[in-house]
């Protein structure tokens, strides 16, 4: 077989191998696991274990929960004693007692026990709602961190394979350039580009550690716990915007729950503030006792209560704070309702602009990318061609392969986002949403043109 046919037999095998690419990685792990909700749920239960924020929310829940047994209905007595020092003058002390005695319990008016007691009861539900939001976005950071991960072992694996395509082809270059056919030049520029693509293969292995270490973190294992090879998920339908998926978003979002309980909070607050107003009522009892013979002279019943009406006005302003602090709360409820819905629309868009970036990729961009390298290639064989049009076409390729799986990630990534924003368990449960609420997990109709 002379050179020339050696080189275009070893093209052709070239050629087949570009079109598995991303087929399986000589360096990936064995044993890769797949994007599904039992991962999923799998990890979240581990997550919710060892987090250490979560933990720490679940422990403010705790402590506001224990608050509530620290509400007293009524509040301590107090006890008081005294005893009277005559003058020169002053006698009838035998009769009227020189030591006095008395108590006094205020009186649990107004309500103020129950309204303490749900002031710490809307606490510990804000607690907890803010609990539920820090997991909500514990597991959007999971998923994320899973399809982050999935997408550099893709990226791992189109340098490991191009690593190997770009040996083959300084091993033809050497062979053209024994046969007299190929040029030093050429040899030169293929080193270069493997050089280039063998440090982009140390950059991708940095940051696959970089977001390995980060979902440990997450998980609360140690950072440097390995993991096997993520899957790449399947391109998925977008989903489509309805007021209803809106609506019910506004509804579920767990942040938009923290608020609404700081909300009820805040009213509680208000209505205990109310009751400042209004003097606070004391009875006691009071005896009169002789030192001489330790005899009781008398006793007497006694009611007391503070004059508030004196700082009528501070009082009014305390109110009006606290009535300020709910409308602040409210506006901001308002405020975050309108972010969610604006929300929920530019993540159903995303979902549709990365399906229509995803398939154009895949049915038209790397079809004639693949056709105009497989004429470089020819070219070249035939000495008719540059081999910096044969790198530049297959460095297309692997662009246009990575901007398909990077939009099928963001696909996913804003499924995650969707998910977090209806609350539900894990994104794959979407759909299912979608189905329900009428909305449809369908690609929307092509726009139709214009009528003339």
């Amino acid at each position: 077989m002379n050179s020339v046919s050696y080189i275009s037999l070893m093209v052709n095998v070239l050629w087949l191998g570009c079109t598995t690419l991303g087929a399986a990685s000589v360096g990936e792990e064995a044993n890769p696991i797949a994007l599904s909700p039992t991962v999923l749920l799998a990890l979240f239960a581990e997550a919710r274990t060892n987090n250490s924020g979560l933990q720490t929310a679940e422990k403010r829940v705790t402590v506001s929960h224990l608050g509530l047994a620290t509400v007293r209905q009524w509040e301590d007595p107090k006890f008081s004693f005294s005893g009277v020092i005559p003058g020169p003058k002053r006698g009838g002390l035998d009769a009227e007692g020189d030591l006095i005695y008395g108590i006094e319990q205020k009186l649990p008016l107004w309500n103020r026990p129950r309204l303490n007691r749900d002031i710490i009861t809307t606490e510990t539900q804000t607690q907890t709602a803010e609990s539920a939001f820090r997991e909500a976005q514990l597991r959007r950071g999971v998923t994320k961190a899973l399809l982050r991960i999935a997408l550099v072992h893709r990226t791992t694996s189109f340098i490991t394979n191009d690593l190997a395509w770009l040996d083959t082809i300084i091993t033809l270059g050497e062979e053209k350039f024994r046969a007299g056919n190929g040029s030093h030049v050429d040899l030169l520029v293929i080193q270069n580009e493997k050089s280039k693509r063998a440090d982009a293969f140390r950059t991708e292995q940095n940051r696959l550690r970089t977001e390995q270490a980060a979902l440990n973190r997450m998980l609360g294992r140690d950072l440097q716990a390995p993991w096997p090879a993520v899957l790449m998920p399947q391109l998925g339908p977008p989903a489509v915007y309805s007021p209803a998926l809106a609506a019910y978003a506004a509804t579920n979002e767990p942040r938009l729950k923290v608020l609404r309980q700081e909300k009820a909070q805040a009213v509680a607050v208000t209505r205990l503030t109310e009751t400042m107003r209004r003097p606070d009522v004391s009875l006691g009892l009071q005896g009169r006792q002789y030192s001489g013979d330790g005899g009781i002279r008398e006793g007497m019943i006694t009611v007391s209560l503070n004059l508030p009406w004196w700082n009528a006005p501070k009082y009014r302003a305390d109110l009006r704070r606290d009535e300020a602090k709910v409308r602040v709360v409210d506006a901001e409820i308002t405020d975050y309702e309108l972010s969610v819905r604006e929300e929920v629309l530019r993540l159903t868009l995303l979902t549709d602009a990365a399906y229509r970036e995803a398939v154009l990729y895949r049915d038209e961009i790397m079809q004639r990318t693949q056709q105009g390298m497989a004429s470089y290639l020819a070219m070249w064989e035939g000495n008719r061609g540059l081999l910096r049009d044969i790198l530049d076409a297959r460095r297309n390729f692997l662009d246009a392969q990575l901007m398909q799986d990077r939009a099928v990630i963001e696909q996913h990534q804003s499924f995650a986002e969707l998910a977090a924003l209806c609350d539900l368990p894990d994104y794959f449960q979407l759909p299912r949403l979608l189905v329900q609420l009428g909305n449809g997990a369908h690609h929307p109709a092509e726009p139709r043109p214009p009528q003339m």
